[in-house]
């Protein structure tokens, strides 16, 4: 009998691009800029996937920034997932717009906040050059960035929502199309998330419903349990 040590050697070295599209590491982090269609320049932090493996664009919430996700984009990176943690207009080190530096403190309901979900294109489009398409990339958003991710074009291939809310600064939650799968997120100290998630979820029977211990947005990945089932519902593609 053909030693099985032997067929194994054997066998790395007739497919070694086969070996190593199962255990090559994702790339380390970088840092990334791109343009918006109306003209912000956004920093992002960026995590390659694995090849073939999804991307999460992940959307943070007011006067936060990139950095509240990076114990997920750790889960993730572990995984295989890529991320990329986008820093939005007028947040970090997303300054600069087209008339000069601006920070969110100057936004209002009927300006720059709803303007945001172009941010989201902004991120998918670099990735696009990457050679990602969107079909292999998940919108998650946190308290604004849920209801931002929601509006956001293209369509990606999952929604992943943490604390939305009815509106939030003038930018209203929006219900996703049939057939795109959503996961919403919430906790019982959040009772207005909480309530805007259970509605949601009543509203569109297919989408799946995660409570947290506790916390607001991506606070709730402390809660360990719960970022396990939601990167378990990520791997999945949203299943």
């Amino acid at each position: 009998m053909p030693c099985p040590v032997l067929i194994a050697s054997l066998w790395l070295w007739a497919c070694p691009h086969a070996a190593a599209a199962d255990h090559a590491p994702a790339t380390a982090a970088r840092t990334v800029h791109f343009k918006t269609p109306d003209g912000w320049t956004l920093a992002a932090r960026y995590r390659a996937p694995r090849l073939g493996r999804p991307v999460v664009i992940l959307v943070h919430g007011v006067a936060a920034g990139k950095d509240e996700w990076a114990p997920l984009e750790a889960e993730l990176e572990r995984r295989g997932v890529g991320s990329l943690a986008v820093d939005l207009r007028g947040h970090g080190e997303s300054l600069r717009g087209p008339a000069g530096d601006t920070d969110f403190r100057g936004f209002d309901a009927a300006g720059e906040w709803p303007k945001a979900a172009k941010d989201i294109a902004a991120a998918t489009a670099f990735l696009q050059r990457q050679g990602i398409a969107p079909s292999r990339v998940g919108y998650l958003g946190a308290s604004i960035g849920a209801n931002l991710v929601s509006r956001a074009q293209p369509r990606p291939r999952w929604l992943a929502l943490l604390s939305p809310g009815i509106d939030y600064r003038g930018v209203r939650l929006a219900r996703a199309p049939d057939g795109l799968p959503v996961m919403v997120a919430a906790s019982p100290s959040d009772a207005y998330a909480l309530r805007t998630a259970a509605d949601y979820a009543s509203l569109r029977p297919a989408t799946v419903f995660l409570r947290a211990r506790q916390g607001h947005g991506a606070q709730m990945l402390s809660d360990r349990e719960f970022m396990d089932r939601l990167l378990d519902w990520i791997e999945r593609g949203g299943r």
